[in-house]
């Protein structure tokens, strides 16, 4: 499976384009890369990461880009970019 570019993805997306496809495939590939965007943006709490002190993001599993270089929390993950909910570990 080839990897679509996000600007084609858009326009295929778009409802203003009057674009007509013969095949399916690009719109299926468009549509999951719109749904992929879209559950990144749903805040996911961080799960522990065989320690309780250390979390890792719901997503990706990484522990390192949840913090800033100030310690502070980050809204989203350095890394891959997930929404984090930060209400369960207050």
């Amino acid at each position: 499976m080839s990897v679509m570019p996000y600007e084609r993805a858009a326009e295929i997306l778009d409802p203003a384009r009057s674009e007509r496809f013969t095949d399916m495939e690009p719109i299926n590939k468009a549509r999951y890369m719109g749904r992929d965007a879209l559950l990144l943006r749903i805040p996911r709490s961080p799960y522990p990461d065989g320690d309780e002190s250390i979390l890792a993001c719901p997503n990706c599993g990484s522990g390192e880009y949840l913090h800033n270089i100030d310690t502070a929390r980050n809204v989203f993950c350095g890394n891959c970019g997930q929404a984090i909910k930060w209400e369960d570990w207050l």
